[in-house]
């Protein structure tokens, strides 16, 4: 049987689900800013998974995803823990920024410091009171603003039980990413927990099918460490797990024509974009040196020259995602409550 957790100096008992309050700082007014988080405790014994989303305040999709986990998740069918913060960066969500208000980019921040910024303020709390003790999490983002993402799993293939995982989170890629310093992942990984980075969509709005995948996978995981009875389809059955991956940027400055976008499966050789000059009588089209796919792509029409246009990444190996515990499959999975 499963005992009581105690979170943010609450204990959660078996069976029960409790929203939390945290404080994580103040606004410039001296008004408490809090850090909601939902804990929810099964009845039964297994691991602890945290979900994080917002620590770009820009970065909406997330947001839906918890949303429709804690819909879903009912402590009495449950075996282990989930801690859900459906929004780590309150303050830059308030304002639709990617950074807090002191322009610190709270996802370089961890683990944080007691006395330290704002930033490391809210890292700190994030560590102590949902990293630590944690066993596997699920870290949610999009795209930086004026680009997009197809739905991916960024993780180090290297930890094996992240690599299990992230095939098994069903999206269409899994790529081998490196740790960024200050990162949620770098600290977690420190601390012993195998983190899921997912990126999908874009900023400042949500994306039913990179919602729809991120809900899918977060189900299929925690089937996958055995802490529920059913899963999810996998939104794609096949991932690809890449290894390499680089930017393309523009040689030239101008107006910009894609010709390829996020998802597509490019040539050596094919056209991928053109640049002209406002009155059109300059053109200059790039074309791809090698085999990829697209994970990555702008969406602003204005370029510069250098200005990152492409994320491409190289052939890897497809991987099936159904290879789970569970034979049950929830066939009728909707979701509806995403947004």
């Amino acid at each position: 049987m499963n005992g009581p957790v105690s979170v943010a100096g609450v204990s959660v008992a078996p069976g029960e689900r409790r929203d939390l309050f945290p404080s994580a700082s103040e606004s410039y007014t001296g008004d408490r800013t809090t850090l909601p988080m939902a804990v929810i405790n099964g009845t039964g014994d297994g691991p602890r998974v945290f979900v994080t989303a917002a620590v770009h305040g820009d970065e909406l999709n997330g947001i839906a995803v918890c949303r429709a986990l804690l819909d879903r998740l009912d402590p009495a069918e449950l075996d282990g823990v989930v801690v859900v913060v459906p929004i780590v960066n309150v303050l830059g969500v308030q304002i639709g920024s990617r950074y807090l208000p002191d322009r610190r980019d709270l996802n370089r921040t961890f683990p944080g410091s007691h006395d330290g910024s704002m930033a490391a303020r809210i890292a700190r709390l994030l560590v102590e009171e949902v990293i630590d003790g944690s066993d596997v999490g699920i870290d949610l983002h999009t795209a930086a603003n004026q680009r997009t993402n197809v739905p991916q799993v960024r993780v180090d293939t290297g930890d094996e039980r992240a690599r299990d995982l992230a095939v098994t989170f069903g999206a269409p890629f899994v790529l081998d990413a490196r740790l960024r310093p200050g990162s949620l992942r770098e600290a977690a990984g420190e601390r012993g927990v195998s983190v899921l980075t997912y990126e999908g969509g874009g900023p400042l709005r949500f994306d039913d099918d990179a919602i729809d995948v991120a809900t899918r996978g977060v189900l299929r995981v925690l089937n996958r460490l055995e802490m529920t009875d059913a899963a999810p389809p996998p939104a794609h059955p096949a991932p690809m797990v890449l290894h390499e991956s680089r930017w393309l940027r523009a040689e030239r400055g101008g107006l910009l024509e894609l010709h390829v976008a996020a998802g597509d499966h490019l040539q050596e050789g094919q056209p991928l974009w053109t640049t002209s000059s406002p009155l059109g009588e300059e053109r200059a089209t790039h074309e791809a040196a090698e085999e990829g796919f697209v994970v990555g792509a702008t969406t602003l029409p204005l370029v510069q020259p250098g200005q990152a246009l492409l994320h491409v990444a190289l052939p890897g190996d497809r991987v099936p995602a159904e290879d789970d515990p569970s034979e049950e499959e929830d066939e009728d999975f909707e979701d509806t409550d995403a947004r």
